[in-house]
């Protein structure tokens, strides 16, 4: 569905007092130049919040400008679920990458829905299309919307203030996420790229590596002893445990081969005497 399509319906749909929420129920694929997927649309209560909202597709309202702003939108791998999430622009993927590195996160949708406020509200007549709806490992549900602290108005701020209310309505939870600290997301970036299975070191690498970090251990020095012949190799392993919170790391500070790493529990009988 294009989203202009999209658009046009939920205007047509806006027949109601009070405030709604307009989404798309998963079908199979259509063929080309197929009929356009009808929206489904409900009254914002708590029986709603509660339905399965993983049987949904992401509506996809706005389209980025691309290098006019200086990002392509791009899809970040979601590894709990094996599925990519639809990033729009570049202060999105870092807030999706937080959210992954965060682990509260289950699954992950972008743009999931629309809002369309009712004539009780401030914002009667318009709509809104959150960021992002997760559901979090408890099974709940909650909308986050991104927004650079810098960028939010008093507009942004009554929109917010609106979408916060419907939440509470529904029994989800809701945030607004303003961003973190560029070097500590630069350094996530880069442990992100170990993320992955595939970098996970094997159980006794795994137990060799969290003994000699006790007490702390400069990065290279873990390669070092995880793998004695070839120490990049171990690189992806040891930021492997640091992405798994296994390995604590400053990532405020300046990331490099230095770089100390620490394990937050003792292994016995690994890289320190047991007692």
């Amino acid at each position: 569905m294009q989203p202009v399509d999209i658009v046009k319906q939920i205007a047509t749909l806006r027949h109601s007092p009070y405030t709604e929420l307009h989404w798309i129920p998963r079908t199979p694929q259509r063929a080309p130049g197929g009929p356009s997927v009808r929206q489904h649309h409900a009254v914002a209560s708590r029986d709603l919040g509660e339905r399965d909202w993983a049987v949904i597709d992401p509506m996809l309202v706005r389209t980025s400008k691309g290098v006019r702003h200086r990002f392509t939108s791009a899809m970040y791998f979601w590894q709990r679920t094996r599925s990519h999430v639809w990033c729009e622009s570049q202060a999105e993927r870092w807030e999706v990458l937080w959210l992954d590195y965060g682990g509260q996160v289950e699954r992950l949708w972008t743009q999931p829905m629309a809002i369309a406020f009712g004539h009780g509200t401030r914002l009667a007549g318009h709509w809104h299309v959150p960021d992002l709806l997760a559901q979090f490992t408890d099974g709940s549900y909650g909308l986050f919307d991104v927004r650079p602290a810098e960028r939010i108005d008093e507009r942004a701020r009554m929109q917010f203030d609106q979408t916060a209310k419907v939440c509470d309505t529904l029994g989800w939870h809701y945030q607004v996420l303003t961003g973190h600290d560029p070097l500590a997301t630069q350094n996530l970036d880069c442990l992100s790229a170990s993320r992955h299975d595939r970098c996970k070191p094997a159980p006794e690498v795994e137990v060799l590596i969290l003994g000699a970090a006790w007490g702390g251990k400069m990065r290279g020095e873990l390669c070092r002893i995880a793998s004695p012949a070839c120490p990049p190799l171990a690189c992806a392993w040891v930021d492997n445990l640091a992405w798994r919170h296994l390995l604590h790391v400053d990532l405020a500070a300046a990331f490099s081969s230095d770089t100390v790493y620490t394990t937050l529990e003792r292994i016995p009988g690994e890289g320190q005497p047991d007692v």
